[in-house]
């Protein structure tokens, strides 16, 4: 029980705004002022995705991914652990090119 005032320690169940899904797919990103690096793409969600890059973005940084097909799209480093990287995208994508991505990445 919570106190006006207080703090839990319980941990808090957090939702995904969109459904992900395993992908895997070859992209590129790049950093404003920089060339583009190569990332393997294995998670995908129309609010954002996770990929595999040897580059050491930081967390908070601006990015732009390169994936088959589309132009490219702005998404923000949020999550890092070794050379995986959680992003999302700045403007989600619709519905149905998520679901496009995710059914041709697989």
């Amino acid at each position: 029980m919570t106190y006006p005032g207080t703090f839990s320690t319980k941990p808090t169940t957090q939702t995904r705004g969109a459904q992900r899904t395993q992908v895997k797919a070859n992209a590129k990103f790049r950093e404003a002022g920089f060339n583009p690096y190569d990332a393997e793409l294995f998670d995908l969600s129309s609010t954002g995705f996770r990929m595999n890059t040897f580059a050491r973005p930081a967390i908070g940084k601006h990015i732009w991914v390169s994936l088959p097909g589309l132009q490219q799209l702005e998404a923000i480093v949020r999550r890092v652990d070794g050379n995986e990287y959680g992003c999302e995208f700045v403007n989600p994508l619709h519905p149905s090119v998520a679901a496009h991505m995710q059914s041709k990445l697989r």
